[in-house]
């Protein structure tokens, strides 16, 4: 990695503008070709979200605490860059090229970095940080991650279909609730790292070694599941005298059909809920806390008082849901993220 630069070239806590970048760009290429007229691009705490970085390159650059979020950056080279701690959230970054990049404790929260190329890079945290670099929710469809540093990163509720991992130093990483489908972790180190209500493809989990992982949910089979569901009808029509409440926390129930059922009060916490169904249940004061509810379909369910803290919702359909306040008690649904919901 080249060393940080001295504080006197450094443009330092400038909000830079579409102009000034396109200057920046120019003077930084033609330091990267050898021309005597050309400028290192070394920035430190600027301000440069929502500005069109599509094909520029800066290679080698310095980006320091710098704020990309909003940006459109498809193509842009930050080959062997530093940028540290800077904020690239909600970024287009298609086929961008981060290949031996300084990201420690760098943000690419909802990006879009579909064939981002990230060989080789650093997102380890960084001295002056308390979290190593994060991805949560990014799209990362085809992005190349081989042999980088991601000790700790975050990949929560990341979409990663056909990810090159391999090589990775994933020790301590999160995967929560992150779909894979199709990854390469050939050689990646996976120690400590959390896979808790992830969505695998069933190629995927025999490629996840649990003995040193957090792994995926368990299973239940589906004889005890349906005495469990029946158990919980009992439970909720008699107010709790028969029956027991359905404990369905941490478990994985990928694709089950819920549809119509009784679940009022049930405790989905933790739970892997991806492409599941509960079209018309009843799902009052319902736990989903933290739950993987990823292409869960929710279309004219009863959820007021249900709890949605912290779950993931991609693409969740809750289509002419009835939300709000509970009648007879202060619960109100919370933690909701889509806006498709009537009122009671």
């Amino acid at each position: 990695m080249a060393p940080q630069p001295p504080d006197s070239r450094v443009i330092k806590g400038k909000r830079i503008s579409q102009a000034a970048l396109q200057r920046l760009g120019q003077l930084h290429v033609d330091w990267v070709v050898g021309r005597p007229t050309g400028k290192r691009a070394m920035l430190e705490e600027c301000d440069l979200s929502g500005l069109d970085f599509s094909h520029m390159n800066f290679s080698d650059g310095v980006f320091m605490l710098c704020k990309f979020a909003d940006c459109e950056g498809r193509g842009v080279k930050f080959t062997g860059a530093i940028l540290r701690s800077s904020v690239f959230d909600r970024a287009d970054l298609t086929n961008a090229d981060f290949q031996r990049a300084d990201l420690r404790s760098a943000s690419f929260q909802d990006a879009i970095m579909a064939g981002a190329a990230l060989g080789r890079s650093d997102m380890r945290r960084d001295a002056y940080s308390d979290d190593a670099s994060s991805f949560k929710g990014a799209i990362l469809t085809r992005a190349n991650f081989a042999d980088s540093k991601m000790k700790g990163a975050d990949l929560s509720g990341a979409v990663m279909q056909e990810t090159n991992l391999s090589n990775a130093d994933l020790r301590g990483a999160s995967f929560r609730s992150a779909e894979l489908a199709g990854v390469v972790l050939a050689g990646a180190t996976v120690m400590d790292s959390d896979f808790s209500g992830a969505f695998l493809d069933k190629n995927m989990a025999g490629k996840i070694d649990i003995t040193c992982a957090k792994g995926p949910a368990r299973k239940l089979d589906s004889d005890r599941l349906r005495r469990m569901l029946d158990e919980h009808h009992r439970w909720v029509i008699s107010l709790g005298n028969e029956g027991k409440r359905a404990e369905l926390g941490g478990y994985d129930l990928t694709g089950v059909d819920f549809s119509g059922r009784n679940l009022a009060a049930a405790n989905f916490n933790g739970a892997t809920l991806a492409e599941a169904r509960f079209e018309g249940a009843w799902l009052m004061a319902a736990d989903f806390r933290t739950a993987n509810m990823l292409r869960a379909r929710l279309a004219k369910a009863d959820i007021r008082g249900a709890d949605f803290s912290d779950a993931h919702q991609r693409d969740i359909d809750v289509d002419a849901c009835v939300v709000g306040e509970l009648p007879g008690c202060p619960l109100v649904t919370r933690g909701l993220t889509p806006k498709r919901a009537a009122k009671a």
